[in-house]
C-alpha cells in the first residue's frame, strides 16, 4: 500500500478529504526519513499537511526504533495534532501490522507541578496573600490527586506566577530518584514515558530549551532522536534568537529575595522564606543587602542606557557598566549562608532546597558576569530592557539585561541540524516567489557543503482562489510614511465603506497599536449606527481566545487586530469574509538587536532591507492573506490599502507571493456591485 493509499485510510471515517498536494507532500518526506537530509515543505492553506507528515513519522519510528520530534509553535496546532489528528493517524497505523505505536505530549520542565515542593510548602503554612486574591495550595493539592498530567495548564483555576514559581519543577530543587514521589513525578513520569514514545510532540521553546542545555554540556530534557519535524517553522529562527540567549531581570532578583526573607504575618497562615524556616545569624542583613544592590544596579543602569529621550523596548547595555560586586559580593554571602543552612537542616527536603537556592544564586552571578563582561563578543548583542511600569510612573529603571545572538543560524546548524539524520520543515509560509533562500539561510542551510542535503518542495493550496478571492487595490492612496495623516484618513474611510458593504463579518489587520486605536475611535459611530459589534484587540481585557469566540457567534462583528490576529487564526464560513490589510507589515527597523544585525549585514556588502526586512515582510503577508479562505466554500474579498504594491518597484514582490486571484483596482472609497457580490 503506498503512502497516498494509506492516507486515503486515515481520513475515510471523517469529512476531511484526501488531495493530491497531500499526497505528494506525504510522499516527498517519506522518501527523505528513509534516505536522510533536510526537506522544506511550504503547503499551502488546506492540503491537510498534518497527516502528511504524521503518518510517514509514525511509520518510521515503529520500523527504526527511536522517537521522532514534532514541534509547533502554538497551543492551538498541539491540542489539534495531539486530540484530533494522532487518534486518527494512529488508528490507521495499527492495522499494518507493524506493531502498536504511542505518542507522548511533553511540555518545559516549569510546566510541571513538584509533589515535594508542594507539599514542602503546605507544611510550612507558605500559603500567600497576594494582591488580587488569596492563593489556596490546598486547592492545588485536591486538584493533583486527580490529575493525569500536572500542569499548569491543566489547572481549572488561575494561578499567579509568584505561587506556581514556589511549587514548580526545576532541576536546582529536585531530588531525582532519590525523591519519595519520584515514582509518581508529573515530570519525570512525562520524561520516562517519552524515552520509549514513538513520537514526542513538543514545541519550538522546549526544543530550543533543551538544545540550549546540550549546548552547555547538560543532560537535555528529550531524549536521544534522529528525526525532526519541524511545524510552523517560520517561527524557529527568530525563537532561536531569543532562547538561545540568556538574561538576569529585576524580577528574579526580587523573587531569589521574596524565596529567602519573606514573611507575611498578614497571610493566612504566615507565609515564611526560606531563611525564616532554617535561621542563619546574619542571613537577613545578607539578603538586604543584595535587594538594594540589585535595586541600585538595575536602576544605574537603565539610567546610563537611557540617554535618550526616546522611549525604545531596548537600550544598548553601556560601554561603563555598574560593579558587578556590588550584587555578586551578597550574593556570595548568601551562598555561604545556604551552605550552613544545608549542613543544619532538618530534614532531606530542607537541605535539597538550601542547596538548590545556592546553585541558583551561582548561576545568577556567572550569568551577570557573562553579559556584563561581554563574553560572547561581536556574536551577540548585549541589551538593556526598561521597566515599563516604572517608566508609567515617570521612573527609569531597566527591567532586564540580555545577551541575543546576532545571528543564531550557525548556532541552530552546528548544534540541532548536525545531530540528526533527518529534518521536514514545514509551514504555509517559507518562500518569497517560490525561493527557499531566506529561510534556509535563516537556518545556516545556504551554505554549499549543504547543497546537497537540503531539498524544498512548494505544494499549493487546492483552493481555487480565482473563484474564491476577490483583491481590492485602491489606485490612489497617500504614502503610509511620507503623508501620514493623509494616510490614516483614507484608510478609515475605505475601512468604513467596506465594512458598510459587508455588514461587518471582517478582520481588519494592523502593524501598530497606535493607528488601530485611530481607525477604531473614527470608524466606531459608523458601526454603532449600522448595529455591527467592533472588537479590539486590547480593549476590555479580553485575550485572543474571547475575541474569536465573541467574532464567531456575533457573525455581523469586525475584529480590528495586529500581530497575533496576522496568522493562527481559523474562522471558516460567512463569519469572515473581509479581510482588509492597512499596512505591509514591515518590522520597524529600530531597536538595537536590528541596528546590530543590519549593521552586520552591510559589513558583508548586504542590503538588509532586500535580504531581510522584504522577505520577511513578505512572509508576514502571505500569512494575513490566508486569514481569509479556510475552507473550499470560503469567498470572499482582501482589501490591501498600501499603495507601495503598486508604487514601488519591489511591491510585485509582494503580489507575486499572493494565491492569483481577481484583482479590483478601486479609484474611490466603496466596493463595486460585482465585485460585492463575491461575499454572499
Amino acid at each position: 500500500m503506498n503512502v497516498s493509499q494509506k492516507l486515503l485510510s486515515v481520513v475515510k471515517d471523517t469529512v476531511l478529504e484526501n488531495r493530491p498536494q497531500q499526497n505528494l507532500m506525504a510522499t516527498a518526506i517519506e522518501e527523505t526519513l528513509e534516505k536522510g537530509g533536510f526537506l522544506m515543505v511550504e503547503a499551502g492553506t488546506g492540503v491537510g499537511k498534518s497527516f502528511a507528515y504524521l503518518l510517514p513519522a509514525i511509520e518510521h519510528a515503529l520500523k527504526n526504533g527511536g522517537p521522532v520530534v514534532v514541534s509547533t509553535h502554538t497551543l492551538n496546532l498541539q491540542e489539534q495534532l495531539f486530540q484530533k489528528d494522532l487518534p486518527l493517524v494512529l488508528k490507521a497505523v495499527s492495522g499494518e501490522g507493524l506493531g502498536t505505536a504511542s505518542a507522548i505530549l511533553m511540555k518545559g520542565r516549569g510546566n510541571y507541578l513538584s509533589r515535594r515542593r508542594l507539599k514542602m510548602a503546605l507544611e510550612n503554612n507558605q500559603q500567600m496573600d497576594i494582591e488580587g486574591g488569596e492563593v489556596d495550595l490546598v486547592k492545588i493539592q485536591e486538584w493533583s490527586l486527580n490529575s493525569a498530567e500536572g500542569t499548569l495548564a491543566a489547572l481549572p483555576f488561575p494561578v499567579r506566577s509568584e505561587v506556581w514559581g514556589e511549587i514548580k519543577s526545576d532541576p536546582y530543587h529536585c531530588l531525582g530518584s532519590k525523591c519519595a514521589t519520584y515514582d509518581t513525578c508529573f515530570f519525570h513520569s512525562t520524561r520516562r514515558r517519552a524515552g520509549g514514545a514513538h513520537l514526542i510532540l513538543v514545541n519550538h521553546a522546549l526544543l530550543l530549551a533543551d538544545l540550549a542545555l546540550k549546548m552547555d554540556e547538560a543532560p537535555g530534557v528529550l531524549p536521544h532522536y534522529d528525526v525532526l519535524i519541524v511545524d510552523e517553522a517560520h517561527h524557529l529562527p527568530a525563537l532561536a534568537t531569543e532562547h538561545l540567549g540568556t538574561s538576569v531581570t529585576l524580577s528574579e532578583c526580587m523573587g531569589l529575595v521574596r524565596k529567602l526573607l519573606y514573611t507575611d504575618e498578614k497571610a493566612v497562615g504566615g507565609r515564611k522564606g526560606l531563611f525564616t524556616l532554617m535561621p542563619v545569624a546574619g542571613a537577613g542583613e545578607a539578603v538586604m543587602e543584595f535587594k538594594e544592590a540589585a535595586e541600585d544596579f538595575f536602576t544605574e543602569i537603565g539610567l546610563s542606557a537611557m540617554k535618550s529621550s526616546a522611549v525604545n523596548r531596548a537600550y544598548l547595555l553601556p560601554a561603563e557598566t555598574p560593579d558587578i560586586e556590588k550584587i555578586a559580593q551578597p550574593l556570595r554571602k548568601i551562598q555561604a549562608l545556604l551552605e550552613l543552612a544545608e549542613r543544619s537542616a532538618t530534614s532531606e527536603e530542607m537541605g535539597l532546597e538550601a542547596r538548590g537556592t545556592r546553585e541558583e544564586c551561582r548561576a545568577l552571578v556567572s550569568t551577570l558576569s557573562h553579559i556584563l563582561d561581554r563574553a560572547w563578543g561581536e556574536e551577540s548583542c548585549y541589551v538593556v530592557e526598561p521597566d515599563a511600569n516604572a517608566l508609567r510612573r515617570g521612573e527609569v529603571k531597566a527591567a532586564s539585561i540580555k545577551a541575543i545572538p546576532l545571528d543564531a543560524s550557525s548556532l541552530i546548524r552546528e548544534h540541532l541540524l548536525s545531530s540528526v539524520k533527518s529534518v521536514i520543515f514545514t509551514s504555509a509560509t517559507l518562500s518569497v516567489g517560490n525561493d527557499f533562500g531566506y529561510f534556509k539561510h535563516a537556518l545556516g542551510l545556504d551554505g554549499s557543503d549543504e547543497a546537497d542535503r537540503v531539498k524544498t518542495l512548494a505544494v499549493g493550496s487546492p483552493f481555487n482562489f480565482k473563484k474564491q478571492v476577490t483583491l481590492f487595490l485602491p489606485r490612489s492612496m497617500p504614502h503610509p510614511r511620507r503623508e501620514e495623516e493623509k494616510y490614516i484618513r483614507e484608510v478609515i474611510e475605505y475601512t468604513k465603506a467596506s465594512l458598510k458593504h459587508s455588514h461587518g463579518k471582517a478582520f481588519v489587520l494592523f502593524t501598530s497599536n497606535k493607528m488601530m486605536r485611530q481607525v477604531s475611535e473614527a470608524v466606531r459611530p459608523t458601526l454603532d449606527d449600522m448595529k455591527i459589534t467592533l472588537l479590539v484587540q486590547g480593549e476590555d481585557g479580553w485575550d485572543r481566545t474571547k475575541l474569536l469566540k465573541v467574532f464567531r457567534e456575533d457573525i455581523n462583528s469586525v475584529l480590528f487586530g495586529v500581530n497575533s490576529f496576522w496568522e493562527g487564526v481559523d474562522v471558516p464560513g460567512e463569519a469572515l469574509s473581509n479581510l482588509i490589510i492597512t499596512k505591509l507589515p514591515f518590522q520597524v527597523p529600530e531597536g538595537p538587536l536590528v541596528e546590530a544585525r543590519h549593521a552586520r549585514l552591510k559589513e558583508q556588502g548586504l542590503e538588509p532591507f532586500q535580504v531581510e526586512s522584504l522577505p520577511e515582510a513578505v512572509l508576514r503577508l502571505k500569512q494575513g492573506f490566508g486569514r481569509l479562505i479556510r475552507s473550499a466554500t470560503d469567498v470572499g474579498t482582501v482589501t490591501l490599502l498600501d499603495p507601495r504594491v503598486t508604487t514601488e518597484r519591489w511591491g510585485r514582490v509582494f503580489l507575486n507571493a499572493l494565491p492569483e486571484c481577481e484583482t479590483v483596482y478601486l479609484s474611490k472609497p466603496g466596493i463595486p456591485e460585482k465585485a460585492a457580490a463575491r461575499r454572499r
